[in-house]
């Protein structure tokens, strides 16, 4: 019995779906799950109507599969259709937000940077902190800034660019002022505890 199981690309299994293979959807609804009810979740803050919209966008695809094209860009044009799914729900309920306001901003990468041994209690709790304050900060941020950020954890700039529609010197610029307004708000938080 092979217990290495080899994962089969995107377009294979929307392919292997389109001929009746239930088990290729269901393998590329697991593969999704997480990141994909994430990225909804960052935008519209409530989990029930996140679950609703991450079945939607699926349903969606269950019903048009076969117009999907393959070019390799499934995990693209699966936010995309989520990201136009949140837009929808936004605009249905009058809660119509841009996702491209931004401000003067700007900032650099993110990057996790995880010791090479197991971290003491006392460690695990501060890294819980920081985790918390950072994700506080990017709630704070413009819409916009924040699915930039949210994205950047699963796409390339140039995915990212394909599936909101704007060009990639304009995703690296949002993306760079996302990361220059979480420093300054990191700054600030810091600032302040230090006051009291």
């Amino acid at each position: 019995m092979n217990l290495i199981q080899e994962t089969r690309p995107d377009d294979a299994l929307v392919a292997s779906f389109c001929q009746g293979d239930n088990e290729a959807f269901e393998e590329l609804v697991l593969r999704y799950k997480n990141p994909l009810y994430q990225y909804i979740l960052s935008l519209v803050k409530e989990e029930s109507t996140a679950e609703d919209l991450f079945q939607e966008v699926f349903i969606s695809f269950f019903k048009h599969a076969k117009s999907y094209q393959a070019q390799g860009k499934f995990k693209a044009w699966l936010f995309l259709t989520a990201r136009n799914k949140v837009l929808n729900h936004w605009r249905d309920h009058k809660q119509m937000t841009s996702l491209d306001q931004t401000d003067d901003d700007g900032n650099a990468f993110l990057q996790e940077i995880l010791p090479d041994q197991e971290p003491t209690a006392l460690e695990e709790l501060s890294f819980r902190e920081f985790e918390s304050s950072v994700a506080r900060a990017i709630d704070q941020l413009p819409p916009r800034q924040r699915e930039m950020i949210y994205l950047r954890q699963f796409m390339s700039f140039q995915e990212i660019a394909e599936t909101v529609g704007r060009p990639l010197g304009t995703v690296l610029a949002d993306c760079h002022r996302a990361v220059k307004k979480i420093r300054q708000i990191l700054g600030s938080q810091t600032a302040h505890e230090e006051l009291l």
